[in-house]
């Protein structure tokens, strides 16, 4: 997994190995494999989780500096691999941070900074929730929404300003197999009300303007294997009149080892055909050619001519 600084100068990696890689290498950053990674740029913090159950706060405050980053505290709460997290900053000494472990509990904590130099933070646990059955893939927390995409098949939203004990929150979009990655576009700098959802191989696009009401607008066979990532990619061009141009992409990882990017236009409006059809678009994959011996239809209508003579 990867994150980046904020300033589009720095990259950090997290990896199998349990290290980071930030120019010069954190080592044993976790006893076990890294999940998550979260940069805070107003707070020069950054957050990693691992399978070792621990979320870690390191300071990015020089990160060009070609030495170790300084551990500025840690949680030790989850009881089972803490696969993700997202993070948002509330003031120049606090953030909201949301945790989420294999096990489907999501921790949401309050963080707090000391005066200290160099200074700590602090986890205060506000709220624990259970509305998945089991391991969450991936979390996004913004604008008061808590998105979460979960090996049970669903994707859930929760409005976390105006839940109560009687409020029932929106339904959970079913999907037919684990979801492994989510984009609500509403928390990207588009603030557009769609979601994006990768579930197997298939990319999912719905229009959540009605959070009740979820559409779903296009399906497609987006890769041969698990979409394991969707982000968003503004792609700038400077056309032969000198106007530069900005245009959002999406962009997917999978475990078929491809990137793939779409216009983002183009998944909000599938082909006319298709739309007047009620069929889902997809991407044509090419033939994986299974293991032993099998015909083709012409094969097979030959030998049954051949069989017919004899």
């Amino acid at each position: 997994m990867a994150s980046g600084s904020g300033d589009g100068k720095v990259l950090i990696t997290g990896s199998w190995d349990r290290t980071k890689e930030l120019l010069s290498t954190t080592k044993d950053a976790h006893s076990d494999f890294i999940k998550g990674l979260f940069v805070l740029p107003s707070h020069n913090l950054l957050i990693s989780s691992g399978s070792d159950k621990i979320v870690r706060f390191w300071d990015l405050t020089t990160p060009l500096e070609k030495k170790p980053l300084r551990s500025l505290g840690s949680i030790s709460s989850h009881t089972r691999p803490v696969e993700c997290l997202h993070a948002s900053t509330r003031s120049d000494t606090s953030a909201a941070l949301y945790t989420a472990d294999t096990m489907g509990i999501i921790k949401f904590w309050l963080l707090t900074k000391d005066g200290g130099s160099p200074p700590s933070w602090y986890g205060t646990l506000q709220e624990e929730l259970k509305h998945h059955r089991t391991r969450i893939n991936e979390l996004w927390y913004g604008s008061d929404h808590l998105w979460t995409a979960s090996v049970d098949g669903t994707v859930q939203m929760l409005n976390r300003a105006s839940m109560s004990a009687l409020q029932k929150p929106p339904p959970p979009l079913e999907h037919p197999v684990p979801v492994g990655s989510v984009l609500p576009l509403s928390l990207t700098e588009l603030g557009e009300p769609y979601l994006l959802t990768g579930a197997g191989d298939v990319l999912r696009v719905y229009d959540v303007s009605t959070a009740d009401e979820p559409e779903l607008i296009r399906e497609m066979d987006a890769h041969w294997h698990d979409i394991t990532a969707i982000r968003l990619w503004k792609r700038t061009t400077v056309g032969a009149d000198a106007v530069t141009r900005i245009e959002p992409w999406i962009v997917t990882t999978s475990l078929d080892g491809t990137i793939r990017k779409w216009r983002l236009s183009e998944l909000l409006s599938p082909p006319l055909a298709q739309k007047e059809q009620g069929i889902p678009a997809s991407v044509p994959t090419p033939c994986i050619q299974k293991a032993g011996f099998e015909m083709t239809e012409d094969e097979e209508r030959e030998l049954a001519e051949l069989m017919d003579l004899n």
